[in-house]
């Protein structure tokens, strides 16, 4: 029986890599003889940098970025393919995590340190730049990426001192900007569909997970409509249509002309990137999963892109089991035509001891999943 696990990352708790170990060791408790294959998933945030380190022989490179608030970080890239692709995730320098027990006044916060990075990047030879959206902490339509490569943003032909230069900005100057970018291909996953505008945007959508307080939404969205107009008259496309421009606080559709990098789904592109239809045919099951299995997996991200990846190959179509940490059962109909079989960790468990210990609970239901695939007639 020939059994593929590829479990996205438990959020906050476990990488996708760690989860294929410990879901093989505790299938493998039950029946050492289960031929198991680990294909960790990505979906373009957190964890992005783990896929393309486990897939590909790579370079690190380590150098010091700032912090959302301009504090000095140890950051992280890498160089693959010959070291002439860089994988840069927007959330190691600009993340959400980088926040946590901090002030978030998004007014003054920005993505520069990403764009230090991807300076880094260009410095170092990368003729290609993957640029993973997800995880971010800012909405600043990535314009700190784009001031840390030349661009700058003017008030009465100033530049505007403000971190968070689009709350005040009324023009933007690109011609230092193009020289950082000539001859340079960059590709961006998101691992949301968000537009940047409207009531399903990057504001109205994420604000409040990022801190921002309600009698803000507005002006934050007429902060990001400015600058969406603005890029739209600068290089003649229309950025309101973009499936994902709301990733990363509006990064995703700004980078996009910016940048003249087309947008991915970040499950679908990474699963092509490694070319991970070689390893399906004659599978019997496949173990998927992530931390928490809810109305946001069903945005084509994660093990729901997962599933309809295979579903398009040409093949019997395998057993699809999913572990998730927590699940939402009031979604139940809805992921009928997407898993065969739900595991949850949290049933019968506190959801504060499932986190604490989450490697010995992933172990442990695992063992449940082995105890049921024995028993299965494939």
């Amino acid at each position: 029986m020939k059994i593929i696990i590829s479990p996205n990352s438990f959020k906050g708790t476990l990488s996708s890599i760690d989860a294929c170990n410990l879901i093989e060791r505790g299938i493998k408790k039950v029946n050492s003889r289960f031929n198991t294959y680990k294909l960790p998933i990505a979906d373009g945030g957190d964890g992005s940098l783990d896929f393309f380190k486990y897939y590909f022989p790579y370079k690190s490179i380590l150098l010091k970025s700032l912090n959302p608030v301009g504090e000095t970080i140890q950051s992280e890239y890498i160089l693959i393919e010959k070291e002439k692709t860089a994988v840069i995730e927007f959330a190691n320098s600009s993340g959400y995590s980088l926040m946590i027990n901090k002030e978030r006044d998004l007014s003054n916060m920005d993505s520069y340190g990403t764009g230090i990075q991807i300076k880094s990047a260009i410095d170092n030879g990368a003729k290609k730049i993957i640029l993973c959206l997800g995880g971010s902490a800012t909405i600043d339509g990535a314009s700190g990426i784009l001031k840390a490569l030349g661009v700058k943003f003017l008030k009465g032909g100033k530049e505007v001192e403000k971190r968070n230069p689009i709350t005040e900005m009324e023009e933007v100057d690109i011609s230092n900007f193009l020289k950082y970018i000539t001859n340079v291909e960059f590709v961006l996953l998101s691992d949301v569909n968000n537009r940047i505008l409207g009531k399903d945007g990057a504001v109205m959508t994420y604000g409040k997970q990022k801190g921002l307080y309600q009698e803000y939404f507005t002006k934050f969205e007429n902060y990001l409509e400015k600058f969406t107009q603005l890029a739209s008259k600068i290089f003649d496309i229309n950025l309101l249509t973009i499936e994902g421009g709301g990733s990363a606080g509006g990064a995703g559709a700004i980078l996009s002309a910016f940048f003249n990098a087309k947008l991915y789904n970040g499950t679908e592109f990474l699963l092509e990137f490694v070319n991970y239809k070689k390893y399906m045919n004659d599978s019997s099951v496949i173990i998927t999963g992530e931390g928490a299995i809810d109305l946001q997996s069903l945005n084509n991200k994660g093990p729901d892109a997962l599933i309809q990846y295979i579903n398009n190959l040409k093949i019997k179509k395998p057993i699809i089991i999913a572990i998730a940490g927590k699940f939402d059962y009031s979604l139940n109909g809805k992921f009928n035509n997407i898993f065969d079989y739900i595991f949850s960790i949290s049933d019968m468990r506190k959801t504060e001891d499932v986190i604490k210990d989450s490697k010995k609970y992933l172990q442990e239901e695992s063992i449940k999943v082995g105890r049921f695939i024995n028993h299965l007639d494939v």
